[in-house]
């Protein structure tokens, strides 16, 4: 199996280390920048990814492209014509259908994967939908890849927008959360630094029971909020502040924003 990476950045970085981390050779991975070769040479040294030009697309089973969606209408043209019949296009570029892609790869099968930025420490979380022409098979191997970096679940192309209102930018949210809970210790007094350790702290320990313990998040929440206590103050404050209908809201806005990308808007 040969890979492609049409893009050098972030994204296309976490993928491929965790190809590389979980058995895929170096020297089978290609990965195209014609843009910036400095970026290329960055992977190299990292993984042993090759670089190469746009026609090497030829020699791959699988073309990841990992630009960004307004780039895709300049880019598609310069590597459609390299595509080998019957290749696996995995688009991982947020608000373009794979209708689009298909379009623009009339002779590939496409799969479309909304992943996060946590593949980059192993952690990611990806959906992956089927395009119209992709086999289960095609399916199966795109969730292997981003699995290898996180976990990755098969959703339709209609769940796409939800998913990435959940993992897509949920990390955000709960930095947001971080960031706030840090801010109102100082705004009390606290030291900016022992404040910024307790509430990451706080963060890493609550990511790491919830995965150890595999229970529902209310059931680890109700296990440290007594009756009466300082705890269910603070969670009963936060409600009524609109804490849960704000959370909707964020979901709901990312949702139209998905929509409006899709729409060139």
């Amino acid at each position: 199996m040969k890979y492609a990476f049409i893009g050098s950045g972030n994204m296309a970085r976490a993928i491929i280390g965790g190809l590389v981390h979980t058995g895929t050779p170096g020297e089978d991975i290609l990965v195209i920048n014609p843009n910036n070769p400095k970026s290329c040479a960055e992977v190299q040294a990292m993984y042993g990814a090759v670089p190469a030009p746009a026609e090497a697309v030829a020699e791959a089973d699988t073309v990841v492209v990992a630009v960004k969606p307004q780039s895709f209408p300049a880019a598609a043209p310069v590597y459609a014509p390299f595509v080998k019949p019957g290749a696996l296009v995995v688009s991982i570029m947020a608000g373009i259908p794979t209708g689009a892609v298909e379009a623009a790869f009339p002779t590939a099968r496409v799969t479309r994967v909304m992943p996060n930025l946590a593949l980059a420490v192993g952690c990611g979380a990806s959906g992956v939908a089927p395009g119209a022409t992709a086999t289960d098979a095609d399916v199966d191997l795109t969730v292997k890849i981003f699995s290898a970096a996180g976990v990755a679940v098969r959703v339709e192309e209609s769940e796409i927008d939800s998913v990435a209102a959940i993992s897509g930018s949920g990390a955000a949210y709960v930095y947001f959360l971080i960031e706030n809970l840090r801010d109102a210790a100082i705004e009390d007094g606290m030291e900016p630094e022992k404040a910024a350790l307790l509430a990451r702290q706080t963060l890493i320990g609550a990511a790491r029971q919830l995965e150890q313990e595999n229970e529902p998040p209310e059931e680890l929440r109700r296990r440290i909020t007594s009756k009466k206590g300082t705890t269910e103050a603070a969670i009963n404050a936060m409600a009524e502040a609109g804490l849960p209908a704000a959370v909707r809201a964020g979901y709901q806005a990312n949702k139209r924003r998905s929509r409006e990308l899709a729409e060139g808007k």
